[in-house]
């Protein structure tokens, strides 16, 4: 195995230019910076010293990494386009704005909170089991529900009629 060292040196020569290379592929600046990272993470791993390797391989990396993160959002595109169709057959009866809001805030969600949604929603999970699908413990599942629906519930409400008293007990 290389040492630290050379390994830290090949870092320092190559993260920008793999950096660049995945930023003009990739729209996100987060995302590229995580490819990056997670290119330097395998390099690191696979290290050989009877193999040793430079640029192009950063770069055929860095390239199946770009690809599974197109795949990825293919997939996610998907699921939401899913998602809005059964909410929106669902919801039929609801104002089509509240809908769109509610996507909306439920799209803007960290991924981690969204994911709890759609285990514990989708899925039908309890939340001890939501806890080991995401390695969380079993309460802050709870706490992050709970939070989830406090942010949420404004928006499942039909909207009050004028005069109308809204109570947020209900």
């Amino acid at each position: 195995m290389i040492d630290e060292s050379e390994f830290v040196a090949l870092f320092r020569e190559h993260h920008n230019a793999v950096l660049r290379f995945i930023e003009r592929r990739v729209s996100d600046r987060e995302a590229a910076a995580d490819l990056t990272m997670d290119c330097f993470e395998i390099a690191w791993r696979k290290r050989d010293p009877r193999d040793p390797f430079g640029l192009p391989w950063l770069y055929r990396t860095a390239r199946n990494l770009i690809a599974n993160e197109y795949r990825r959002r293919d997939r996610e595109g998907a699921l939401w386009t899913h998602i809005e169709d059964h909410v929106r057959t669902l919801s039929s009866e609801a104002e089509p704005v509240l809908v769109g809001q509610l996507l909306d805030v439920v799209r803007a969600l960290p991924e981690r909170d969204r994911e709890i949604l759609w285990l514990t929603y989708w899925e039908d999970l309890p939340a001890t089991e939501v806890a080991v699908v995401l390695s969380m413990s079993e309460g802050a599942v709870w706490t992050r529900l709970n939070r989830l629906r406090s942010r949420l519930r404004p928006l499942l409400r039909p909207p009050a009629s004028p005069g109308e008293e809204v109570r947020d007990d209900q």
